[in-house]
């Protein structure tokens, strides 16, 4: 899940047709921006050694696999990784990964890319969890189930987890900080809401009446002692299972939503939300089940948008160009789902996660 910047405006954008109901007048058509077309990385070649479909000129390696010790250590990785993410260390990253069974590991990387060491990282919780970087190098933990918690975690492995009960309970489906030190959640329900913890207080994303745009209002009770945080707001916009979250330069700000195969653009000067990709309307593909989101380094408008495909999808990663052509940038032979999509801080090394065990890593002129 990204630690790129998220959302900066304390109010932006209108809502659209499947997040809060009817579209709103102010807000731009919902048909989906983004169309089917050549990739700006070239053509697919042949699966690798590692069962990967990648474009000429870039490489893989398998960097940790479940049951096996990683390369160089002791340190036997855990099961069915998912979410994911990349923390500066240094010279060097360090890419943690959250278990579907629960718990995390981190394989920590030297500035040219060699492994130096793994390890547990205490997430504070036995359920699913979800993780982002934080502002300081530390590593924020959601509980991806009904009534979770937030824990602030160590990503070096030395420090216990503390929760954190005033950034809200509810099942989150991915975590991002922006640049003011504002941390923004998603939450995956098929109603789910956005919410921003600014501070000590937790808001939610909500729709002002007659104009379409989202104005952050407090969330009266984060413990949801009796109700829910998302139906503790009559007018709080809703999405279907969001998920991921990535920023491109501060300026345009992405929701991929796994319930209705879409992904949600937010353009700051617009200032509107509108529907960005619609599987639906792209002939079913090529991706169906957007997960996670993220940009090389989310600086440059030269930059392509990349995103995993989800439990049943075509186990691809896909790019959207700033042209708004979307096209497979891998593939992984066989089949399964993909996650903990992120890179290192340099943006030439791409991570990402099997369902079914693997962590890869590839390596490319990617577009930064």
């Amino acid at each position: 899940m990204k630690r790129r910047v998220l959302l900066r405006a304390a109010a932006i954008a209108a809502s659209a047709a499947g997040v809060s109901g009817a579209l709103p007048s102010q807000a731009a058509p919902a048909a989906s921006a983004v169309q089917p077309g050549p990739s700006p990385y070239g053509e697919l070649l042949a699966p690798n050694a590692n069962g990967l479909c990648l474009p000429a000129g870039f490489t893989s390696r398998v960097v940790a696999r479940s049951g096996q010790a990683v390369a160089g250590t002791a340190y036997t990785w855990h099961a069915a990784p998912g979410s994911g993410g990349v923390v500066p260390d240094g010279t060097g990253w360090i890419y943690v990964s959250h278990s579907e069974n629960g718990g995390a590991s981190a394989i920590r990387f030297s500035s040219n890319g060699t492994i130096t060491g793994a390890h547990r990282v205490d997430t504070g919780s036995t359920a699913p969890t979800v993780g982002t970087a934080m502002p300081g190098g530390g590593w924020l933990v959601g509980e991806r189930v009904t009534g979770g918690y937030a824990y602030e975690a160590d990503p070096r492995g030395v420090k216990a987890a503390v929760r954190r009960p005033e950034q809200g309970r509810f099942k989150r489906g991915g975590l991002a900080y922006d640049g003011a030190g504002a941390l923004f959640m998603t939450e995956d329900e098929s109603d789910g809401g956005v919410y921003r913890m600014f501070n000590t207080t937790l808001y939610a994303w909500t729709a002002a009446t007659g104009t379409g745009q989202v104005v952050h209002k407090p969330v009266p009770d984060p413990s949801a002692a009796t109700t829910p945080v998302r139906h503790q707001l009559p007018d709080q916009i809703r999405f279907n299972r969001p998920g991921g979250l990535a920023a491109q330069n501060s300026v345009s700000y992405y929701v991929p939503t796994q319930g209705d195969s879409r992904i949600y653009r937010v353009d700051s000067f617009g200032p509107l939300l509108r529907v960005h990709y619609d599987a639906a309307q792209t002939g079913g593909g090529p991706l169906t089940n957007p997960r996670d989101t993220a940009f090389p380094l989310g600086k440059s408008a030269a930059e392509e948008l990349f995103v995993t495909e989800g439990a049943g999808g075509s186990a691809e990663i896909c790019a959207i160009t700033g042209s708004n052509i979307i096209a497979p940038f891998l593939r992984l032979e066989g089949g399964t789902a993909l996650a903990g999509l992120d890179f290192a801080p340099d943006g030439k090394r791409m991570y990402f996660a099997t369902t079914s065990g693997i962590v890869h890593e590839v390596s490319g002129a990617f577009h930064s």
